[in-house]
């Protein structure tokens, strides 16, 4: 079961859309989040984390920049 204590949002700010931020952690199922940007769930040690995307594609640059190196 999710501690909702250990469970943190990335997202990112000044983005073009509002991102929903609850989420939906069933006792017997993965969590759930309705957020338009379709976020990645990460469990890192105890925690949970939710990864937002962008709707600006902001992550496509950071991509470009990290083959360009």
């Amino acid at each position: 079961m999710i501690d909702p204590e250990k469970v943190y949002h990335v997202f990112p700010r000044n983005d073009l859309r509002e991102h929903y931020l609850e989420c939906v952690y069933p006792a017997l199922t993965a969590p759930y989040c309705p957020c338009v940007c379709k976020p990645e769930f990460k469990e890192v040690e105890d925690a949970l984390l939710i990864v937002h995307n962008s709707f600006d594609g902001r992550e496509g640059v950071e991509w470009a920049k990290e083959i360009l190196k």
